[in-house]
């Protein structure tokens, strides 16, 4: 059994309270990678903490080399916020401000707030780390999916996750400052990002498939052994596979049908209904392709930090449901 150690960061940064920013180390003693896991850079962000928490024991019991790193809380400014960023305010979207932690990689010791803080955990963490997967997520409206870049060895990092769908994303290394996903693949270190299905919340849903994830990279990585899971499961490949955006045909209420992103529906599947308030009438709003809900519901952009934005009146020509194709891994 690998040994598992908290082990504590003392934080002085400007403008902030000195913290104490603890993590997990789990080390088997024996050579391999220093796999890097982080959940929560953004405070509202929180699922992926409670999966670290979780898959802490496992690791323990079942790493046969190398090491496991778990930052379940990598913001804790931002988590006292309870929101994205350390200054983030009430209905204030993510947005790309100072403030946020995912534009500050590796960071700067005599930078701003979040700059510092970065600084910090990258000389302490980051830097000694040889591989990294970085949890965040996104509105309840979208599937939970991993977000590689468009180079092969990430993809196939990422497809070993098992998630109902993956977002691979068309760009070149970026120089730092940048996202922590982008810092390791800048430097040469294997890593992908992905996004839980609901922020300010916890799902067991997604706790769930979080945990096969982790479990299932480390055995990609040999660090446990073991066949990966969920490998004959369909994957949503956002822009590479057949897609159809379902639109509001008239004004009304979306009454969904009981579905859920990442549930897969059959052409003419009935996956909810438009109630017209100028009319009465009643339309049917039925799935026109085989595939799967990358998104589903009536909402608007920054639906995560706006109740408007989650109001399930649509308008003529709204988005409610987009699916996409099955694609075997």
């Amino acid at each position: 059994m690998a040994k598992i150690e908290k082990k504590i960061i003392e934080v002085k940064i400007k403008n902030i309270e000195e913290f104490n920013l603890p993590y997990w180390e789990i080390d088997s003693g024996k050579e391999g990678p220093s796999f890097l896991l982080t959940a929560a850079l953004h405070g509202c962000e929180v699922i992926g903490c409670e999966v670290l928490r979780r898959f802490c024991p496992i690791a323990g019991e079942k790493l046969i080399k190398g090491k496991i790193i778990l930052l379940p809380f990598g913001n804790p400014p931002a988590l006292w916020n309870r929101r994205h960023h350390v200054y983030s305010s009430s209905n204030e979207p993510k947005g790309h401000g100072v403030d946020n932690i995912q534009r500050a990689w590796p960071g700067n010791p005599d930078g701003h707030e979040i700059e510092q803080l970065a600084f910090i955990i990258n000389e302490n963490i980051i830097k000694h780390a040889t591989h990294n997967i970085d949890m965040h997520c996104w509105s309840r409206f979208n599937v939970a999916a991993s977000v590689p870049d468009n180079e092969e060895k990430q993809i196939k990092f990422a497809l070993a996750a098992a998630l109902p769908a993956i977002n691979i994303v068309d760009r070149v290394p970026k120089p730092p400052p940048c996202f922590l996903s982008g810092l390791f693949n800048y430097t040469g270190r294997l890593s992908f990002s992905m996004e839980f299905s609901g922020q300010y919340m916890l799902s067991e849903k997604e706790i769930k498939l979080g945990l096969r994830m982790l479990t299932n990279c480390s055995k990609y990585l040999k660090m446990f052994d073991g066949e990966l899971e969920g490998m004959d499961e369909p994957v949503m490949y956002s822009g590479k596979s057949e897609t159809a955006v379902v639109n509001a045909p008239m004004n009304g209420l979306f009454i969904e049908n009981g579905l859920s992103t990442g549930d897969w529906v059959k052409k003419g599947d009935l996956l909810g209904t438009l109630f017209s308030d100028d009319t009465l009438d009643v339309e049917e709003i039925r799935a026109p392709i085989d595939g799967g809900l990358y998104t589903y519901g009536c909402h608007r952009r920054n639906a995560d930090v706006d109740l408007a934005a989650q109001h399930p009146y649509a308008d003529k020509g709204d988005v409610l449901a987009v699916i996409i194709s099955a694609r075997k891994t």
